[in-house]
């Protein structure tokens, strides 16, 4: 194990962690600068497009955008530990806040749909190597459930990528009016056509969302039960229990085999600790946290021919953010390569998540929403190009204001990298939030590109490229979820 300075600090404050006793409510931060607005009302405000649509199908949307529905508790993983947004001020208007004009990057296509479920969504192309129309695949009690969105007419011009491409979403087909009765797809593949709820309330999906890998389809039941379905229909054998409600991760690994990631909590001399594992097909879970450290998020990559693991600890005094690579040997057997600690930040940060982000071929990105220090909170991008060490340097990106939880998602496997952040749009405690997509460099550098939708909040997002280039967002808020595609300027 090393012995970094980074790892010497978690040692040192092992003690303290222990008589806390875990993690308080999060730190709701400095005050608010002199003059800074009132809170905001306690009336829900749904997001809104940065851009009016120009048809009748775009206009119905945006009015289901502001129906204002009463958020959803089961978004949360932890509802007891729910805390007021961090507020985090940039007091020194630090020059890496960056803000887009609304619209002016990636112009809307197609949308925004409401869609028939709520909650957290999957994009997934059933065609991997075309990426064209993605469907939506929606987690029913550890069932998939397939639907395509019924997009109306295209809005804007075609991307200057993007040929004569069909239509993801007929218009025709007969709608899903969001009443629940549909029978969830148990992963034969096929998809129902969704025009939206209509006038009806959308009915609730579970938490996690589904993964892909291999033509299998990972979820998990409101009981913590994981199971891997074959797309194409068949047995679903219990893979693990996790625990109920927390991230699932699953890739694809050479010769069609899968690689899944989750959480589950395990008994110890210390108690119940929540810990990250890993599971090869349908082979035994292996731990995958380090020892001694705890998990409350973890993610997936597929990365130079295995797969990059990272997983966060937001137990107690600090947060550490732990990356490892993970790959198989001679044999076929699942091997885990050294652990390391990218990062910690403090313990005001029990909700962290994160995003791993990966190009065609390249570097991988870690993206982490989190307090760079006590007066400025943004995302910090930390690239690694070899195995992940201890205390590696991260470049920041800064948002106005801090925000708890703050949802994020990233392309893997195209150029250029994508990414879809939640923010504030203000500085001010209050402030709304919005949806702000943009792309890293090299460097992991953010370039701001638009600001897709703003809103009181948000609660998971997905994003994915086509092959033509242009972007597909799902988007869950306490009116509901959403879907668009956009085409992503020069």
């Amino acid at each position: 194990m090393s012995s970094s300075p980074l790892r010497a600090r978690l040692l040192a404050l092992a003690a303290l962690a222990a008589c806390r006793g875990g993690a308080g409510a999060p730190d709701a931060g400095p005050a608010p600068a002199p003059g800074a607005d009132a809170a905001a009302s306690a009336s829900s405000v749904a997001p809104v497009p940065a851009a009016a649509a120009s048809t009748a199908a775009a206009v119905a949307s945006a009015a289901a955008l502001d129906a204002g529905a009463a958020a959803d508790a089961s978004a949360a993983l932890d509802a007891s530990a729910a805390a007021p947004d961090a507020a985090a001020p940039d007091a020194a208007a630090d020059a890496a806040v960056t803000a887009a004009a609304p619209d002016a990057g990636c112009k809307l296509r197609r949308g925004p749909l409401a869609l028939s479920l709520r909650g957290p969504a999957l994009l997934w192309a059933p065609d991997a190597a075309a990426r064209a129309d993605f469907r939506v695949i929606f987690n029913r009690d550890g069932v998939a459930q397939h639907v395509t969105p019924a997009f109306g007419a295209l809005l804007g011009p075609l991307s200057p990528r993007q040929g004569s491409s069909p239509d993801a979403g007929t218009g025709s087909a007969s709608p899903d009016a969001g009443t629940g009765s549909a029978s969830p797809d148990a992963g034969t593949g096929s998809a129902s056509p969704d025009a939206g709820t209509g006038s009806g309330e959308p009915a609730r999906a579970s938490w996690p969302a589904c993964e892909v890998a291999s033509g299998f389809v990972f979820c998990m039941d409101q009981g913590g039960t994981i199971r891997r379905t074959p797309l194409a229909g068949g047995a679903a054998p219990p893979l693990g229990a996790g625990r109920r409600g927390t991230s699932i991760s699953a890739v694809s690994l050479p010769g069609g085999r899968t690689l899944l990631a989750f959480l589950s909590d395990r008994k110890t001399s210390e108690g119940a600790v929540t810990q990250a594992f890993a599971v090869l097909d349908d082979g035994p879970a292996v731990p995958l946290s380090a020892e001694g450290s705890g998990a409350t998020f973890v993610a997936l990559s597929p990365w130079k021919g295995g797969a990059l693991a990272m997983y966060i600890d937001a137990r107690s005094a600090l947060t550490p953010v732990h990356a490892r690579t993970l790959g198989l040997t001679a044999e076929g057997k699942l091997e885990l390569g050294p652990d390391a600690v990218l990062f910690v930040g403090d313990a005001g940060e029990s909700r962290m998540g994160g995003a791993l982000a990966r190009g065609a071929d390249g570097p991988a990105y870690v993206l982490l929403p989190a307090a760079r220090d006590i007066s400025a909170f943004g995302m910090a991008a930390i690239r690694i190009d070899d195995a992940p060490r201890d205390d590696m340097p991260a470049v920041w990106s800064l948002y106005p204001n801090g925000l708890s939880p703050a949802p994020i998602a990233a392309t893997q496997g195209v150029t250029p990298i994508h990414v879809a952040r939640v923010r504030p749009t203000a500085r001010e405690p209050g402030a709304r939030h919005a949806l702000e997509i943009g792309q890293l460099d090299g460097e992991g550098r953010f370039h701001a590109r638009c600001l897709a939708v703003e809103g009181k909040s948000f609660k998971h997002v997905a994003i994915e490229a086509d092959r033509d280039g242009s972007l597909w967002l799902a988007y869950t808020t306490s009116a509901g979820t959403f879907v668009e595609q956009r085409a992503v300027g020069p």
